[in-house]
């Protein structure tokens, strides 16, 4: 992926990383999804919330349509992700098709365009390692990936930030990101220990 900077980020982004359900012909898995939204507040601030959800194997996919709906304005901009292939070389990554499988999910509101990103496994991992993230090893199964399918939303925005934004917006966008994360890391212990 290569863009310019951009003077500011959009109002409203939601960060998408799927993991679709199988074909008809193949056998049944877990599928689901990670979203991390941001909005847009002042001066290179912004709020985030992250939703993930897996659903079982054989369950009906237009649920997860519906649930991934709810979360789209007609002014949301969509960044979504799909891992490249293992090993892949960089230029075959950057002209492989999008799977039309994934837009079957996003929905179509709105004139904002998308950003569909083939991010590469080593890439993710480097912007997951940027924002204090973790992600699935190599080769995960369904159920590894769905267990960190929202951090992963998260890192594929991170590496966006960073061949997107300026080095000045990246740092107080990457500050914004740490104290939410911070803020929700205290919220869960204190639910913990209720």
């Amino acid at each position: 992926m290569h863009y310019r900077y951009h003077s500011a980020i959009p109002e409203r982004m939601v960060v998408l990383s799927l993991l679709p359900p199988p074909n008809s012909y193949e056998p049944r898995a877990p599928f689901g999804y990670g979203v991390l939204i941001v909005t847009r507040r002042w001066r290179g601030e912004a709020a985030f919330s992250s939703h993930a959800h897996g659903y079982g194997a054989g369950y009906d996919p237009q649920r997860m349509r519906d649930d991934i709906r709810k979360l789209f304005t007609p002014e949301t901009k969509a960044l979504i992700h799909v891992p490249a292939p293992p090993h892949a070389p960089k230029y075959v990554t950057k002209h492989v098709r999008f799977p039309a499988e994934y837009l079957d999910y996003v929905p179509r509101s709105g004139l904002v365009a998308n950003i569909h990103a083939r991010i590469p496994r080593d890439q993710l991992v480097d912007a997951a390692g940027i924002g204090g993230l973790e992600v699935y090893g190599s080769n995960p199964s369904p159920l590894q990936r769905i267990a960190r399918i929202g951090t992963e939303a998260q890192a594929a925005w991170i590496f966006w930030m960073f061949a997107s934004c300026s080095p000045r917006m990246r740092r107080e966008l990457l500050a914004s990101h740490a104290a939410w994360r911070a803020v929700e890391r205290a919220r869960k212990s204190l639910a913990v220990a209720a």
